[in-house]
């Protein structure tokens, strides 16, 4: 087709396009035009103007129920773990001494929400472990790792580097991704999953957020007691 031709082919189809949107009633004035349009069709070769409207309906009612079928899905999840951080918080009231509060964390978060680890870094200026004790302590490299990560910030989500997960983490954790969420000045709490997509940027921060104010409430008290 010549340049001129696909011009003219271009205009006539506008034309077309604009009549019928201006008189969208056209095909109801004139029903037998449906019965002429032929439309080609992939599967079926060609089929009436009316066939394709049904077959579009359909395509379209499918394409709302597998939403409808993921927004509940989806709904389900987001109740569990509604549910999971309301029954922790209740726990983390509850806790009399630091390594029963590491436990609700481990096990909310590893073994319900089937995170990969979780480490509660407390910070040596408001913690000093005794023997025997084996609560973890900031170091100066992951104090560092903070500085790069949370600049006057709350919250890191994303993933990390070889090094920072091995200081974060240890080596018998599988990290992709990770939220870090400093706490205020007791210390660092730390996320990791398996997957390089669970942790992004684009993560809302509204539960953890909830979770660290709850943990500066507590923190102090149980370190005190745990130093006594």
């Amino acid at each position: 087709m010549s340049e001129v031709k696909r011009q003219e082919h271009e205009a006539d189809e506008a034309m077309v396009l604009a009549y019928l949107s201006r008189y969208p009633e056209f095909f109801q004035q004139h029903a037998s035009m449906l019965d002429r349009v032929r439309i080609p069709h992939e599967r079926k070769g060609t089929v009436s103007l009316v066939e394709r409207q049904l077959e579009r309906q359909r395509e379209r009612i499918e394409g709302l129920e597998l939403e409808i079928t993921e927004l509940m899905s989806l709904a389900s999840a987001n109740e569990r773990i509604f549910r999971i951080y309301a029954d922790l918080y209740g726990e983390l009231y509850g806790c009399q001494t630091l390594s029963k509060l590491v436990s609700a964390l481990q096990n909310a978060f590893v073994d319900q929400l089937r995170l990969s680890g979780v480490r509660l870094w407390l910070s040596p200026k408001q913690y000093q472990p005794g023997e025997g004790q084996r609560f973890l302590v900031l170091s100066k490299g992951i104090e560092q790792i903070m500085g790069q990560r949370l600049p006057g910030q709350g919250f890191y989500f994303g993933r990390l580097s070889q090094s920072e997960q091995q200081q974060l983490f240890g080596s018998d954790t599988l990290v992709g991704s990770v939220a870090l969420m400093r706490l205020g000045e007791l210390g660092l709490l730390a996320f990791a999953s398996s997957d390089p997509g669970h942790f992004s940027p684009h993560n809302d921060p509204l539960l953890l957020g909830q979770l660290g104010r709850l943990l500066q409430l507590r923190l102090p008290e149980l370190i005190r007691d745990s130093q006594r």
